[in-house]
């Protein structure tokens, strides 16, 4: 019942652009001057064309005018002092209440710890690599729907688990070899200008492996595809309402993922995959459904009355 309810059909009035950044390398005044600039930590192909799947160019807001809502602290500006490269988040809403999330079968105490080991060890093997990490996060589908997902991390791919968290049992699991990745875009989740989707004031990551090219209309109309070529994370709702610390929470928190997936991707000589901190776009003009879906939080196994699903 709930692989049928996941299924979710809706209308979609937009097609899919593809932004190129310009990294500044060809401005005559730059050549003119002898300034060479300096991409810190991203590796960059050599003959890839670093389009990005954000749509930045085209978006009339900036991430920079968010403040991060999960630090309490307060930073003063001093035109003297000199700038210093910091990460900005946006504000988050917080998804549900704290009556609600306990309804999650996830919520409750050990069940996401030995779900994870289960997949661990039925799931992972030595040639996968050396294992980095595992998570429960939550997917955000081309149709903008969000799906409960483990997430294993190794130094060579990232393996995308389907569990059942009532029945606890593996329902379907997906790979993902880093070396496959050609760029890796982190940032804010946001929609296009002309979207009549609320904002959601969150942040994600997004794996692609298109190599710049924008997506088929088979592909783009068919809600039932399996050949989109990128996947993208956010926090799970879990997140914000867990007790204890930053280390109790890092489980659910799509942060400490991307920092390691980043590490990884750095860490191996063969990848050449870009890495982009830049809004990501979410590709929902009008989302009815994928509104209804998140919602309902439909696409997390919970309590639902006098039934769970």
């Amino acid at each position: 019942m709930g692989d049928l309810l996941e299924d979710d059909v809706e209308f979609r009035g937009g097609t899919l652009e593809l932004s190129t950044e310009n990294g500044g390398a060809g401005n005559p005044e730059n050549r003119s001057k002898g300034v060479t600039p300096s991409h810190n930590k991203i590796k960059t192909p050599l003959n890839a064309n670093p389009s990005v799947l954000s749509g930045a160019d085209s978006l009339s807001s900036s991430a920079s005018s968010f403040a991060d809502a999960r630090q309490d602290q307060s930073t003063s500006n001093n035109e003297n002092a000199p700038q210093q490269a910091h990460t900005v988040y946006p504000r988050y809403d917080v998804p549900f209440d704290k009556d609600n999330i306990k309804d999650f079968f996830t919520f409750r105490r050990g069940v996401v710890e030995n779900a994870i080991q289960e997949c661990i060890t039925a799931l992972l093997f030595p040639e996968d690599g050396e294992y980095l990490g595992s998570w429960l996060l939550t997917e955000i589908t081309l149709w903008d729907n969000e799906k409960e997902r483990i997430v294993l991390l190794t130094s060579r791919l990232v393996m995308t688990i389907k569990y059942d968290f009532i029945a606890m049992k593996q329902l379907d699991f997906r790979k993902t070899y880093l070396d496959d990745l050609d760029t890796v875009v982190i940032g804010e989740l946001v929609y296009p200008p002309s979207s009549l989707v609320p904002e959601r004031n969150l942040r994600g990551v997004r794996m692609m492996w298109n190599k710049g090219e924008p997506l088929p209309l088979k592909t783009v109309w068919n809600p039932f595809s399996q050949d989109v070529p990128f996947i993208t994370f956010a926090s799970h709702p879990i997140y914000w309402h867990k007790d204890g610390g930053a280390e109790e929470r890092s489980t659910y928190d799509m942060e400490t993922f991307a920092q390691k997936l980043q590490r990884a991707i750095e860490g191996m000589p063969s990848s050449s995959c870009c890495i982009h901190h830049s809004p990501i776009v979410i590709q929902s003009y009008l989302g009815i459904t994928s509104l209804l879906h998140n919602k309902t939080s439909m696409g997390f196994f919970k309590v639902r009355g006098k039934f769970s699903f």
